[in-house]
């Protein structure tokens, strides 16, 4: 099968839509399908990811409106000329100035949650995801909000596909582990680092728990974070990591994972990928009850949900599952059984 792929977002960058798209790539090129990639320049060196990966990658760098315009080009040229099984999109800003005159082509449309609910021009996304066949959304959640945002419009075919990939379930036993919590996800607002730092506050105020975490990631919140774990007196119980650590590492390290989202104006958490990341180490997971955060784990068995910005809930819900050995073994163990859910193949 030729695969054409489309994206703004792509490794070796970090975050969640470049690991969907990045996986997507690797995966159907590991099932011997012929996959070009054509995505915005890298933010971080891409030589060697390119090199390493034996697919076809063409980068687009400029500003933004000359870049839009010179890859829709590029890609309109391509699908004139060649005939491809199949075109992913990873969101609809991708397919905006793609032609869909060539039936030939199925056309695949990821949405994922925050481009559609930040953006005021729902005629643009209409028009632009109406050319897709099949339409994938990353959660229940997410189609529950698109179908709520866009009441009017009628799709034909679409899938709740969780976008998770995971290569191999492995457990590290190590009772002395590095850090009791982590956080591996970009450096936004809606992620919750900042009540993670204040529930840190309540261990340490409230239980004499100096308990460590770890935040791996990269984004515009790190001076801020960074500014807080002073005024907080937590310098010695935060470690901001290197956005180049390697994640899997991390997670072995770590006891716990948490994922304390919330909605930011019109900025959401569509699923979470991390969750999962850290269910095949057998790491139990803490998540909030925005968005589709819940449907990363399973509620009171692979980890727990609390109410999103509920500063004492979180507080508790750590404090439970790091000092509840034999709960946490449990969650542990559930996690592993889990992940293996995430080992098959995705059908889109």
């Amino acid at each position: 099968m030729k695969i054409l792929i489309a994206t703004q977002c792509f490794p070796p960058d970090f975050g969640g839509i470049e690991h969907v798209m990045g996986n997507i790539a690797i995966n159907a090129f590991k099932l011997n399908h012929q996959v070009t990639v054509i995505c915005d320049q890298s933010k971080n060196p891409s030589q060697n990811f390119d090199e390493e990966n034996k697919f076809s990658i063409k980068r687009f760098g400029q500003i933004k409106y000359f870049r839009r315009l010179k890859k829709a080009n590029y890609i309109n040229d391509l699908i004139s000329n060649e005939n491809y099984d199949c075109i992913f999109f990873d969101s609809w800003k991708s397919s905006e100035l793609i032609s869909s005159n060539n039936q030939a082509n199925k056309f695949i449309c990821l949405v994922h949650g925050n481009e559609i609910l930040k953006h005021k021009n729902q005629k643009r996304i209409i028009e632009s995801i109406s050319k897709a066949n099949t339409i994938v959304f990353n959660s229940k959640a997410t189609q529950s909000l698109f179908l709520k945002k866009f009441v009017t419009f009628k799709i034909n075919k679409s899938k709740i596909i969780y976008p998770a990939f995971i290569q191999k379930i492995e457990q590290t036993i190590n009772e002395k582990k590095m850090y009791d919590f982590c956080t591996i996800s970009r450096l936004d607002r809606r992620k919750g680092h900042y009540q993670v730092l204040e529930a840190l506050k309540k261990l340490k105020d409230n239980n004499n728990i100096l308990a460590s975490y770890a935040i791996l990631g990269s984004g515009d919140e790190i001076g801020i974070l960074k500014s807080m774990v002073q005024k907080l007196s937590l310098q010695n119980q935060v470690f901001f990591l290197s956005e180049n650590s390697n994640p899997d590492e991390v997670l072995n390290k770590s006891k716990i994972h948490l994922l304390p989202t919330f909605l930011d104006g019109n900025s959401i958490e569509g699923f979470g990928i991390s969750n999962v990341e850290a269910a095949s180490k057998g790491v139990p997971c803490i998540v909030s009850d925005s968005g589709g955060t819940p449907e990363s784990i399973i509620p009171n068995q692979t980890g727990l949900v609390v109410q999103q910005k509920n500063l004492n809930a979180l507080y508790l819900a750590m404090k439970n599952l790091l000092m509840n050995k034999e709960l946490y073994r449990e969650f542990s163990s559930n996690s592993l059984s889990f992940a293996k859910n995430f080992l098959k193949e995705k059908k889109y």
